[in-house]
């Protein structure tokens, strides 16, 4: 199959214009929000296929987006999430005449493509009218480092006047709610490009020409991330699993994406392609500040401390060091995975200030354990250590005589009897900087560089990138 086609410029022109919609100003136009999650199991499925499917009906059927279809990642350390804790929001101008039919629509869709599991898939459908309330985005920002439960989401719903749609069971109701409280129009964001693979091909191993993304990432590498890993060359892409992306490539505007998806060879048919708004790579798990005695199972958050002892390597290359802040102390462990990480973790001492970032796992001798994922180092103590001293006659390293008898030099034998180890500063092998874990081990959320990058401005019109299957293949 042939690399993908070029799409004409006209088609592809991104407006810098803000999306002005006139019926927007007629009174039985309302904006219409549709909040998605839990659509996928170990199985298969995945909800952004879910969310793609319907927006892409709703365009067919004549309604007018208000923005592109948001991908949101929420708190990754949830334990009964699935792999990347995603949950999707359309949104669309309605005639109020109209909002039956589309919620007919998508609720349709979400039973359509639903992937059930025994593990418990509870797919849900939450539909909003008009403007997003507060209490609905401030329920957002807490379920990307908190965890929240089904009764205070009832109570969330009912008082930002939801509508919520429970397909099995009620978890899903969750995400969705937050998916559309998550305000990607006014936060820091970023832009991920995804191709869906055909029914046909479902289980089948994905057919990408690796050669041609090392390519793409060559020439997009500024304005895409987490294309590949650079220690070990690993395609990052593409999954693996039964779901149907064949790949996605993330990047900080919608042109850069769909620019760089075009380098990429594709041997395999393509189903449907999508670009979404995300805070993927924006670090947004990861800004509430914690205190250690406040810590619970399953945060997400930072705590600024001093390191109190020594780090110890595990069995297997994992580093366990303890933190102490002005409210109590916690283990932090680095996993050997973590690659550098894990290298800088080991060479932490006593009285070091750090600030660490990841997900809370439990209580370990009865203290809570941070999983970090991110070390900020503040300041370093300096390493003092004792040791013989330097010959004065021939600048050689001194060593002992034994117990009491004092130093003798090692090259021309000179010998001190009353001298002894000295004091002596050692270099440091890290410094006060930030240590993230290769690609290949970061979180969806982890940011790709420690630049933050400013919100896309120039916003496209949302028309201009509805990407057409035929054009891929």
């Amino acid at each position: 199959m042939p690399n993908v086609s070029k799409i004409e410029h006209s088609y592809l022109e991104v407006r810098r214009a803000k999306v002005t919609l006139l019926t927007v100003q007629r009174p039985d136009i309302r904006e219409f929000h549709i909040g998605i999650d839990d659509t996928d199991s170990e199985k298969g499925g995945c909800t952004t296929y879910t969310a793609t499917v319907l927006f892409q009906d709703l365009i067919r059927r004549g309604f007018k987006p208000s923005d592109f279809p948001w991908l949101v990642r929420l708190n990754p350390n949830i334990p009964w999430k699935t792999r990347g804790n995603g949950a999707l929001a359309v949104h669309f101008f309605v005639d109020e005449r109209q909002i039956e039919n589309v919620q007919r629509v998508a609720l349709e869709t979400v039973e359509r493509t639903t992937v059930a599991s025994t593990r418990g898939t509870d797919p849900a459908v939450v539909f909003l009218k008009g403007e997003v309330p507060r209490i609905l985005r401030e329920y957002s920002t807490r379920a990307l480092h908190d965890v929240l439960s089904v009764r205070e989401a009832r109570v969330v719903a009912a008082r930002a006047g939801a509508e919520v749609h429970a397909l099995i069971g009620v978890r899903g109701m969750i995400g969705s709610l937050a998916a559309i409280g998550a305000s990607l129009d006014s936060v820091e964001n970023t832009f991920e490009i995804i191709a869906y693979r055909t029914r046909a091909n479902l289980g089948t191993r994905r057919r990408i020409d690796h050669d041609s993304v090392k390519l793409m990432n060559a020439k997009y590498g500024n304005s895409t991330f987490n294309n590949l890993d650079p220690e070990s060359g690993r395609i990052l892409v593409s999954p693996h699993g039964p779901d149907p992306v064949l790949l996605g490539i993330r990047g900080y505007c919608p042109q850069d994406v769909l620019s760089a998806f075009d380098e990429v060879k594709l041997s395999e048919e393509v189903e449907r392609v999508m670009i979404f708004k995300t805070n993927q790579g924006t670090e947004a798990h990861l800004r509430k500040t914690r205190r250690a005695v406040d810590l619970k199972p399953h945060q997400s958050g930072t705590l600024t401390g001093r390191v109190e002892n020594v780090p110890g390597v595990m069995r297997g290359g994992h580093v366990i060091f303890r933190l102490m802040d002005d409210s109590g102390l916690i283990d932090c462990a680095v996993y050997r995975p973590t690659g550098s990480l894990a290298i800088a973790a080991r060479e932490l001492m006593p009285g070091d200030r750090v600030r660490v970032g990841g997900g809370i796992r439990g209580r370990r001798d009865g203290r809570p354990t941070m999983n970090v994922e991110k070390l900020e180092v503040t300041h370093l103590v300096e390493k003092i250590e004792y040791a013989n001293p330097m010959c004065e006659d021939c600048g050689a390293r001194c060593e002992s005589m034994g117990r009491g008898q004092g130093l003798r030099c090692k090259r021309c034998g000179q010998e001190a009897e009353n001298a002894s180890k000295i004091l002596v500063r050692q270099q440091r092998h890290i410094g006060p900087t930030a240590y993230v874990p290769p690609l290949r081990a970061r979180r969806h959320l982890a940011r790709p560089d420690p630049v933050t990058r400013n919100i896309f401005q120039h916003i496209a019109q949302v028309e201009e990138f509805q990407l057409r299957a035929k054009d891929y293949n």
